[in-house]
């Protein structure tokens, strides 16, 4: 990192705030905390000891140290690989290789819109994906209670778009076979869960979710990222995709669409963890051949 790119984010930890021990101090920002200056908060270490955090607002930048030479190649490629290290340690890199995480296999992805919020609430619309961006399963649902005027005023379906539209019934052996088995990424992961046996038990019919599939819920992994946006301590999936950078790939609030979004929101968050990889993964084969 030139000194350019480290003001820049000396600037950036300062108008966040932040606060951080005198190694990471020392080793990301190349700071100090100022004479006299206090730590603001002391931790207690993992094996008894205890250590402060300063606020890098109170901090000033070390003195470059006189060289008798130049620093060589080996030294500066030595100081990168620590500063990457020391970055996979960040909560956004802990949070992002979460994200990694659910990428890398082959997972199930979740949406459904619904005739309203309540415990007789059903789905009128499924969609299922995977984790590349494919739609493998999407229809519309006819449930045995009328779509509330607030639920269609969000998704903009009506009861007579649901005339010809097949039943639970029909489809549920097609939807456990896709989920069987499957880590599935939903971004309301408890909501969703809950409209599908209440779906079901509106037929008669026995919890459709496979035990042998584990939910993962993008909501909350998207409040560990940019934050909550709301009393609840949530966020919605528009305000996750327009944080992430997420570009739509059709009408929010239809089931595909919100399937595509989920699967681009996780792999936007996915890839600060992914570039982190693969900047250790080039110093360390460039160490390895001595270049």
């Amino acid at each position: 990192m030139n000194q350019e790119q480290m003001e820049a984010e000396r600037a950036a930890a300062i108008a966040a705030d932040k606060c951080f021990t005198k190694g990471r101090l020392r080793s990301e920002y190349r700071m100090k905390p100022a004479p006299d200056t206090s730590p603001v908060a002391y931790y207690r270490g993992a094996y008894g000891s205890t250590f402060g955090v300063y606020r890098i607002a109170e901090c000033v930048p070390l003195r470059d140290r006189p060289q008798k030479g130049q620093v060589s190649v080996k030294q500066q490629r030595a100081a990168k690989i620590l500063s990457v290290k020391a970055r996979m340690r960040s909560k956004a890199a802990q949070v992002s290789a979460v994200a990694l995480g659910w990428i890398s296999g082959d997972g199930r992805v979740v949406d459904t819109e619904t005739t309203g919020l309540g415990d007789d609430a059903q789905i009128i619309e499924l969609a299922i994906g995977d984790m590349h961006g494919n739609i493998l399963f999407k229809s519309r649902l006819r449930p045995t209670v009328p779509i509330e005027p607030q639920a269609s005023e969000i998704n903009g379906i009506l009861d007579q778009h649901l005339l010809a539209a097949p039943t639970w019934p029909e489809i549920a052996f097609e939807v456990t076979a896709l989920l069987e088995g499957r880590s599935v990424v939903i971004f309301h992961a408890e909501y969703d869960k809950r409209l599908l046996r209440q779906t079901a038990a509106a037929f008669g019919m026995p919890d459709p979710w496979p035990e042998s599939s584990t939910s993962r819920c993008a909501m909350h992994l998207s409040v560990r990222a940019f934050g909550a946006t709301n009393k609840h301590g949530t966020i919605s999936l528009a305000k996750a995709a327009a944080a992430a950078g997420v570009t739509w790939k059709g009408p929010a609030h239809s089931a595909a669409a919100d399937v595509l979004a989920t699967v681009d929101l996780v792999h936007s968050i996915a890839r600060y963890q992914q570039e982190l990889d693969a900047e250790l993964k080039a110093l360390q084969e460039n160490q390895a051949e001595g270049v």
